[in-house]
């Protein structure tokens, strides 16, 4: 990790390089939202409020480092600051890093409501929903029990926090141990940053669209991954600051750096998705020039005319001809067949005679009910059939 003598140019410098971008990103996702979608969504104006609370970290962090954070102790061969000036800078110190316990946590809880808010825009299925509630939720919970947890960080004397005193025996005023707070805030807020990164792929993965466009949404979606890999190095920093006494204050700044990494590369992320309607107007008409030119591409080099197109469906038209009939035509019966004017007319048999009896008795207007004399039954039936 570097190491330079004075942390505050680098921390300063890339915390207001940091948000400037994030700004910029954020600005151009209201450009999307309002001039290509047309409308903005709660989760816009979520994310514009982590924009602003990003600012006022950026403010914070510049008076912590004015008052001492990520700068080695005072050699002892030099000359001790008066007292006066000693107890202003651990009374800024403090002040300072007391509110930016309380900042983080809140901006980081607004940027994780944003992102969860745009969930709820795209969900679909009751199941996602209810995950991204329950997310929520558990987001929300742990958000305000450590406001409370930093508000409150020495119970016994309240205005403590906000005094030389804590950084004295904290056990004396019942003060929790930052090392301790600072490390389960991290664990949670990485544990929460992957769910939040995985929640929502196994959905797009179902999306009924083409491929490409599946696997783009999905390269989009998985920017997020850069967001817990910075909360990561933030708890790297944690680590340092806890385990070195005489140089904590200076390994302090690395906790700022850090922050604002975390909290920049958040933002950037989540903004990610709201960018794809601009990516889409900008690189849609290279596409469909592409696709205009295809022939260029593919077809020998030179797009043809109209006139050699039709001439060339001439050429396929002319170049067909008619099938050959599958089936004989039909022959026309000529007079001559018809000379003789007899016709001959067979004789019936018995059993056509008693069949030809029966259908005339059954379309007969009378009832067989009322007849005197019901047709007769044949004597064989098989053998009637048989010679049918």
């Amino acid at each position: 990790m570097f190491a330079p003598k004075d942390l505050g140019p680098t921390v300063r410098i890339s915390a207001f390089t940091l948000t400037g971008l994030s700004t910029l990103v954020v600005a151009v996702r209201f450009y999307c939202r309002i001039c290509v979608v047309g409308k903005l969504k709660l989760y816009d104006y979520t994310m514009s409020l982590a924009v602003l609370c990003t600012w006022g970290l950026c403010v914070v962090n510049h008076y912590q480092l004015l008052y001492g954070s990520g700068q080695h102790p005072r050699p002892l061969y030099l000359k001790a600051d008066p007292p006066w000036h000693t107890r202003e800078l651990l009374l800024g110190s403090a002040r300072s890093w007391y509110a930016y316990q309380i900042m983080y946590i809140a901006d980081l809880a607004i940027i994780k409501f944003s992102i969860l808010f745009f969930y709820l825009s795209i969900a679909t299925e009751r199941a996602f929903r209810w995950l991204v509630f329950a997310c929520m939720a558990a987001v929300g919970v742990f958000t305000v029990a450590m406001i409370f947890v930093n508000a409150f960080e020495c119970p016994r004397k309240l205005n403590a926090a906000l005094s030389p005193a804590v950084f004295g025996d904290r056990s004396r005023y019942r003060c929790i141990d930052l090392s301790t707070l600072y490390f389960s805030q991290a664990g949670f807020n990485i544990a929460s940053d992957l769910f939040i990164w995985i929640m929502p792929i196994p959905v797009l993965a179902k999306l009924r669209m083409d491929k490409l466009k599946r696997w783009a949404l999905l390269g989009l979606f998985a920017v997020g991954i850069i967001a817990p890999v910075a909360s990561g190095l933030r708890l790297w920093s944690v680590y340092l600051w806890s385990k070195a006494n005489a140089r904590s204050r200076y390994n302090g700044g690395y906790i700022l750096f850090w922050t604002q990494v975390e909290l920049n590369t958040a933002i950037v992320c989540a903004s990610a998705p709201s960018l794809q309607p601009l990516i889409k107007h900008l690189f849609g008409g290279l596409t469909r020039a592409h696709q205009r030119n295809s022939w260029y591409y593919y077809g020998g080099g030179t797009l043809p005319n109209a006139s050699e197109i039709e001439a060339g469906r001439g050429s396929v038209h002319a170049d067909l001809q008619t099938p050959r009939a599958s089936y004989p035509a039909a022959r026309k019966v000529s007079s001559s067949e018809f000379d003789n004017d007899k016709v001959l007319v067979r004789d019936f048999n018995d059993a056509e005679e008693e069949i030809r009896v029966r259908v005339l008795h059954f379309s007969s207007n009378r009832s067989s009910a009322y007849s005197s004399q019901p047709p007769k039954s044949p004597q064989r039936p098989r053998d009637m059939l048989l010679a049918g």
